[in-house]
């Protein structure tokens, strides 16, 4: 198939294909999702907890509380505040902090296990896409030795956003010098284009990470959507309206539930599901365009 050729499925095809799959493959998928479930509740459990010591300790301390109070005063000795801050921080429990600390630790690396489950439903959509039984343990086993990639390759990402701001505000000030709205311009135009059109792309080379053996190179990413980033934007944009609008609806439906009982109901049933669907519809897009399925 020529490289300039559209290789996706037409989007309702790719609407009833995901649910096809996961139709077809019900038993693990829902396997899959509830280790989703657990792992998102378990993390939230941690971070809310951690939260919770933090806001008792610092933000609600009564002393907090005073020394606030202390500065919001027109005239203000600075020994009357140094007393004030050392006060504070005395009866700040550091035992307490040290606790949320850990927490706050235990929920970023249980959270990082949400990427083995949704790499296990994009290889049992592979499988399914091919013709393979699939394994649950062995998915589990792919997607926890593959999780490093998946952090390693955000790292690398988060580094060329770095870059990229940098970048733009160096180009930002030159222009600047030109005309003053002629860089705000720019920097606010770059960012939009980088956050609209890129952004979206951007997952695909991380269902390259889930799916296949390796770290995935920027060339691979770039060959693999080679005549199709338009038609793969728009689809990987529809997905993330898709999850936008739905978790708009549960938020607003959760509301009439006591906190924080919405926020649990919405990691534990939601959360999974729309991970499943979305995990389904890229690994699809993925076989598409790699050729590894007939459109």
């Amino acid at each position: 198939m020529a490289s300039g050729e559209l290789r996706h499925r037409p989007i309702p095809d790719l609407i009833g294909g995901t649910f096809g799959v996961v139709a077809r493959r019900f038993r693990e998928i829902a396997v899959i999702a509830i280790v989703a479930a657990a792992v998102a509740v378990v993390s939230l459990v941690a971070f809310t907890s951690a939260l919770d010591i933090v806001n008792d300790e610092i933000i609600e301390n009564p002393r907090f509380e005073e020394f606030m109070d202390l500065t919001a005063k027109e005239e203000v000795e600075s020994e009357e505040i140094e007393a004030a801050v050392e006060t504070w921080l005395e009866s700040v429990e550091g035992d307490r902090l040290v606790s949320a600390a850990l927490l706050l630790a235990a929920g970023l690396l249980i959270g990082l296990l949400g990427w083995v489950t949704t790499i296990a439903f994009s290889l049992v959509a592979l499988d399914d896409v091919e013709g393979r039984p699939s394994a649950i343990g062995h998915a589990f086993r792919i997607g926890l030795a593959r999780m490093p990639k998946a952090l390693l390759l955000s790292v690398v990402y988060f580094a060329v956003f770095v870059a990229l701001l940098i970048a733009l505000g160096i180009a930002m000030l030159v222009l600047s010098l030109m005309h003053p709205y002629l860089g705000v311009a720019f920097l606010v135009i770059a960012i939009v284009v980088t956050i609209l059109y890129f952004m979206p792309l951007v997952q695909m080379h991380f269902v390259i990470a889930y799916l296949e053996p390796g770290f995935p190179s920027f060339p691979r990413w770039w060959r693999l959507l080679a005549g199709n980033m338009a038609a793969t934007w728009g689809r990987s944009v529809l997905i993330i309206l898709a999850n936008i609008a739905v978790g708009l609806v549960l938020w607003l439906g959760l509301l009439a539930l006591p906190s924080p009982y919405g926020d649990f109901i919405s990691n534990a049933i939601a959360g999974p599901i729309l991970g499943a669907l979305s995990a389904v519809a890229y690994a699809l897009m993925y076989a598409d365009l790699s050729g590894r399925s007939a459109c």
